[in-house]
């Protein structure tokens, strides 16, 4: 499982996007700001995996994981956010589990794979 695997990476945060790219190194990914982009992205790049923040401008994940779902009920979308009391909210859309910020590289590939398998 290398660069051939796609994952969307949905933040608006730049430093944390830098982070979570080095983090993600072995895999090909594409970058979103907000949740609007995280939608056009994910129908133009039809991505593997999408790591989607929950706060974010413009569109929240939450709102971006409804509308990807809706477009592809088989995204595997996984949450990542420091608000737990969100959590419940982006499960219901449709994303497969949440991490909590903040969490080890291994953790987060322990997680990529296991949901890619």
């Amino acid at each position: 499982m290398v660069q051939t695997v796609k994952i969307l990476l949905a933040d608006d945060n730049d430093e944390l996007r830098m982070l979570y790219r080095i983090m993600l190194s072995e895999f090909t990914v594409i970058q979103a700001v907000n949740g609007n982009e995280a939608v056009a992205f994910y129908k133009k790049h039809k991505p593997d995996l999408v790591l989607m923040d929950i706060l974010m401008p413009i569109k929240d994940g939450i709102e971006a994981t409804k509308e990807i779902i809706e477009f592809d009920p088989k995204a595997t979308i996984i949450a990542i956010t420091a608000y737990s009391s969100k959590a419940e909210n982006i499960l219901l859309a449709g994303a497969k589990q949440v991490i909590k910020k903040p969490f080890r590289r291994i953790e987060l590939i322990e997680i990529i794979v296991q949901e890619l398998q």
